[in-house]
């Protein structure tokens, strides 16, 4: 269980296709080992997904290497940096989550939410009144399962 304490997740979809070919939409989901490594994910092997993605040769990957970290530098938050990263990557990949699992266990959003409700069915006690209710700790493992069966179900 400890390894999952300071676990981050990344998950992007890929938007150069149209989704009703393939439901999952090329759905991808990476783990981290904290948020230091998430973030060299998205400078290293998001870029190269990217540019497989988008044809891009190695000049155009070094100028948005270069172009995410300004980004970084000039926002307040990581959820404002990743927005921006989405804003330049539209039509190619589009990052849907970008956290902690910790953060997915508690946070108010449709994505941790709707994560939490497969927890809840699959491996909790499911409560009709709070679907989506704070995973805790010792159940971390569980959760991540939960992610990975959200993903298979989910058209996102």
């Amino acid at each position: 269980m400890s390894r999952f304490i300071d676990s981050w997740a990344i998950v992007h979809i890929d938007d150069s296709y149209n989704a009703s070919v393939l439901g999952s939409r090329g759905t991808k989901l990476h783990w981290c080992n904290g948020r230091e490594e998430a973030i060299e994910f998205i400078y290293d092997e998001y870029l190269d997904i990217l540019a497989d993605t988008g044809e891009m040769d190695g000049e155009l990957v070094f100028a948005a290497k270069q172009r995410f970290k300004v980004l970084q530098a000039q926002t307040n938050s990581v959820e404002e940096w990743i927005e921006h990263i989405n804003e330049l990557t539209i039509d190619l990949r589009h990052i849907i989550w970008f956290g902690s699992i910790a953060d997915m266990a508690e946070l108010n959003n449709d994505f941790a939410c709707a994560v939490r409700e497969v927890y809840w069915e699959e491996f909790g006690e499911y409560d009709e009144n709070d679907p989506s209710a704070y995973v805790p700790e010792d159940e971390w493992l569980n959760l991540s399962e939960a992610l990975v069966e959200y993903l298979g179900r989910a058209i996102v």
